[in-house]
């Protein structure tokens, strides 16, 4: 078909359903249906899934983290979890999460993460977090050499604790947290304490 022939057809199909009393027909693509995320990823970067959604995941890691169980998690508590974390994620156990461990976090721990990165800014969130960090694994290489040492970690929750405790009141409280999850359908801004 020529080019003309294309606009001609095209023509065609607007106006012939309006000359027929119809609205015109217009192609779109379909939209898939909003499907609430139901993965929290930790400030650390572990996944927790819920099939009740995002808020419930949040809620276990929450329970899990504040081991006095007071409604706070202080920094002791906050950097005790993310060495906890660590220890998983160094599958050699060398005291260093590689470049093969993070592939393994990436692929096998948080696919999630890869989902997202795959849709881009448009497509639907797989997971919710409370920082803006693509990927908290590799956020933590702070020497950009593939390789994440113990110190480097314990540098990287530090930072993330204090982003999260912005009043520097030392600890971190569960409402406060609560209402920092992007709620569906709003998108997630970067707050100046994520940056």
């Amino acid at each position: 078909m020529t080019r003309r022939a294309n606009r001609s057809f095209a023509a065609l199909a607007f106006l012939l359903p309006v000359a027929l009393g119809a609205a015109p027909l217009r192609l779109e693509a379909a939209r898939a249906p909003f499907v609430p995320p139901s993965v929290f990823i930790s400030p650390s970067g572990e996944p927790f899934r819920s099939p009740a959604g995002a808020a419930a995941s949040f809620e276990a890691w929450f329970a899990r983290v504040d081991t006095n169980h007071d409604g706070r998690i202080d920094k002791a508590e906050f950097e005790a979890d993310a060495m906890a974390f660590f220890r998983k994620l160094d599958l050699s156990g060398d005291g260093v999460i590689d470049g093969s461990e993070i592939g393994a976090y990436e692929k096998t721990i948080a696919p999630e993460l890869i989902a997202r990165s795959d849709e881009g800014e448009a497509g639907h969130d797989a997971y919710v977090s409370l920082l803006n960090e693509a990927e908290p694994v590799s956020g933590a290489d702070l020497s950009l050499d593939l390789r994440i040492t113990a110190p480097e970690w314990r540098a990287a929750a530090d930072r993330r604790f204090a982003a999260l405790d912005a009043a520097g009141r030392g600890f971190l409280d569960h409402d406060a947290l609560l209402a920092r999850l992007p709620r569906p359908g709003k998108a997630r801004r970067p707050r100046e304490a994520d940056k």
